[in-house]
């Protein structure tokens, strides 16, 4: 039985958008024949080092190296913790003589990880990418200088070269790695799933979230729920939340935490727009329930993100059978693929007017929504499924032990 190592960013006991994926994919490996060793970080302890799901597994080993949270605006002291955890986690694997292939999760400092795994353990690693450093601070406007940025670029391709293999969560995003001057038959693009064992639509009737917080069943709820960071274009919804102002059963719902909700909130008042409601976060077993609540998903993304991280939530969302409209660049192969396939709307993230207008178009043609609404629930089943995509990492696997075991 061949055992993968697999070295995590964050643990599970701090909420975050990649935890249902790491943990749904340990799952199905293990169901899948192999061993997994499991490399987390206990930081917030806000929830169990394990999901219920991976509790008392056989064939997998699970080892913790607690950390100290430091405040994301010390970029500093951050990388250097970072980089001290990925030597803690060295310290670690290096003891466990049974390897035969390893799963890196995408980090500002994986280069360390990378490294040391290339000379010290040389087994075949597959990085997964979900969310290109530096590209995506660069276009967020978090990085500003080139000098440093640029640095960061070189190392990162250091990263990419010393990788066997590398996941990418678009078509987009692999165009991006190409430019760093990876080959193309290293990439390989599996998009971020949506649990189809749990994710569902729930009934307006029967939604926890809905009886929560007493919502009207006749409002048309344009929704973001997730993470409001520097990717996160909150100025967008402030713009299109004053062009609909007019439309009183219109509500905008804003569920989640962030670095940006803060300036989001205060804007929100200074400009006088009631017609924006801010929630907390939900916890994971909500997800259902949230998306569910929605008329419409809005997912706002700055100008640069789309090719350098990817909205996760789009799967989630066509599970629960609801339309999305997405503010995004045009030239990107997302936007074309809502538009094409019918499966939602995507404007211009240049243009408040024009998503505006694609919230409107959805508002006043119910049986289009729903249309759309059941193009991407069809769609999502055999582009954005896990059954779909973990067994997309299984055979990257089998591929890669069955390599190494030639050699």
């Amino acid at each position: 039985m061949k055992n993968i190592l697999f070295i995590c960013t964050e643990g599970f006991d701090t909420p975050g958008p990649s935890n249902h994926l790491i943990s749904s994919l340990i799952e199905d490996m293990l169901e899948g024949g192999f061993k997994v060793t499991l490399i987390q970080s206990r930081r917030t302890k806000i929830n169990d080092d394990l999901p219920e799901t991976l509790k008392n597994k056989e064939h997998l080993s699970v080892n913790i190296v607690d950390r100290k949270i430091i405040e994301k605006n010390s970029f500093i002291l951050r990388y250097l913790e970072e980089a001290s955890y990925a030597f803690r986690c060295f310290k670690i694997w290096k003891k466990t003589k049974d390897i035969d292939a390893v799963f890196v999760q995408s980090c500002p400092t994986v280069i360390f990880s990378i490294i040391l795994l290339k000379f010290f353990l040389k087994k075949p690693t597959l990085y997964s990418v979900q969310d290109m450093w530096p590209g995506s601070a660069v276009n967020s406007g978090v990085l500003s200088n080139k000098f440093i940025a640029s640095i960061f670029y070189k190392i990162q391709k250091i990263a990419y070269k010393n990788s066997d293999l590398l996941t990418v969560i678009s078509e987009d995003m692999k165009t991006k790695v190409v430019e760093q001057g990876v080959p193309k038959e290293k990439i390989y693009p599996i998009v971020n799933w949506f649990d189809d064992r749990t994710v569902h639509e729930v009934s307006f009737e029967e939604n926890r979230f809905v009886k929560k917080n007493n919502l009207s069943k006749d409002k048309f709820y344009v929704q973001y729920a997730g993470t409001m960071g520097y990717v996160f274009d909150y100025k967008m919804v402030l713009n299109v939340a004053e062009l609909l102002k007019e439309y009183k059963d219109i509500q905008f719902q804003m569920i989640g935490q962030g670095s940006q909700k803060d300036a989001f909130m205060k804007e929100k008042e200074k400009r006088g727009l009631d017609n924006i409601i801010f929630y907390p976060l939900e916890p994971q077993e909500m997800v259902s329930d949230v998306y569910s609540t929605c008329s419409i998903c809005l997912i706002p993304l700055k100008k640069g993100i789309i090719g350098n991280s990817v909205p996760s939530k789009a799967g989630l969302l066509m599970a629960c059978n609801r339309t999305i409209v997405n503010s995004v660049d045009k030239d990107s192969d997302y936007y074309r693929m809502f538009n094409e396939n019918e499966i939602g709307i995507s404007a211009s993230n240049d243009s408040p007017k024009e998503v505006a207008d694609g919230i409107l178009d959805l508002y006043h043609n119910k049986e289009k929504r729903e249309r759309m609404a059941k193009n991407g629930q069809e769609f999502g089943k055999q582009y954005y499924s896990r059954s779909v995509n973990t067994q997309k990492f299984i055979k990257l696997y089998k591929k890669m032990v069955r390599v190494e075991g030639e050699k």
